[in-house]
């Protein structure tokens, strides 16, 4: 038993080995994960030109309902637009449709479909734990009882929200592999996947007053998270260039 479980340490601690020795090739976006060797072969490297139309891209995105709103709302300073759920949910999804449309132009419809999943998962992983959060905060605040209606809840409630909107959102983007993705590991979250919800994460602070955590303008940020978010789509299908 004690061998079995030597052998067993020493195949993982070799695996790790390798994981961290390869770590380069492993994929920017929706497939996160070591390339196949047929992808090192063929596949594309992220080039200036792939930034630049994803940059750009997102960055109209964003710009297009930003603009609405700031017309809707009579302000003339973008970072004063007011900033509800239908904003947000509007100018994410303006930022992802901009990276990926300019990007893909040109490109094989093997590559458009990666990112379109790309987008997926950066829209769920937006939209999930939002209405999760606000939605739980508002029924705390419609309860009568003061067991319920306090911050201590509300923060409880947020975070679940945060947890379950992007696990969920974790799922569904694997779910929508195909078949020969999914042979492969199953795509995990990482700390870069958690921008989308700094801004829930900074309500979580006020709620627990933490200090100055109301003083953060988080929603001046905004576009410019959303913008990233929309840049991450649209160079979804691509490996990190050989150094």
């Amino acid at each position: 038993m004690a061998v079995e479980q030597v052998k067993h340490n020493i195949y993982h601690a070799h695996n790790m080995t390798n994981f961290l020795a390869n770590r380069k090739e492993i994929t920017y976006g929706y497939i996160n994960l070591p390339k196949s060797d047929e992808a090192l072969r063929k596949g594309k490297p992220l080039t200036t030109k792939d930034k630049v139309l994803a940059a750009t891209g997102s960055i109209i995105g964003v710009s297009i309902p930003l603009l609405a709103f700031m017309k809707s709302q009579k302000v003339k300073n973008p970072f004063k637009v007011n900033f509800k759920l239908k904003e947000m949910l509007l100018t994410a999804a303006g930022g992802n449709l901009g990276g990926i449309l300019l990007s893909s132009i040109g490109e094989p419809k093997s590559d458009r479909i990666k990112k379109w999943k790309e987008g997926a998962f950066q829209m769920l992983l937006t939209s999930l734990p939002i209405f999760l959060v606000d939605g739980g905060i508002k029924l705390c605040e419609k309860a009568k009882s003061t067991k319920i209606n306090n911050n201590f809840v509300k923060i409880l409630t947020s975070i679940a929200g945060v947890a379950i909107g992007s696990n969920t959102a974790l799922a569904i983007s694997n779910k929508l592999r195909s078949e020969k993705e999914a042979k492969k590991p199953k795509r995990e979250l990482k700390p870069i996947d958690m921008i989308a919800n700094i801004d829930d994460l900074v309500a979580i602070m006020v709620l627990a007053k933490i200090p100055f955590a109301n003083k953060i303008k988080i929603e001046r940020a905004l576009p410019f998270i959303y913008s990233f978010c929309g840049y991450r789509s649209g160079t979804g299908d691509r490996k990190p260039a050989a150094k």
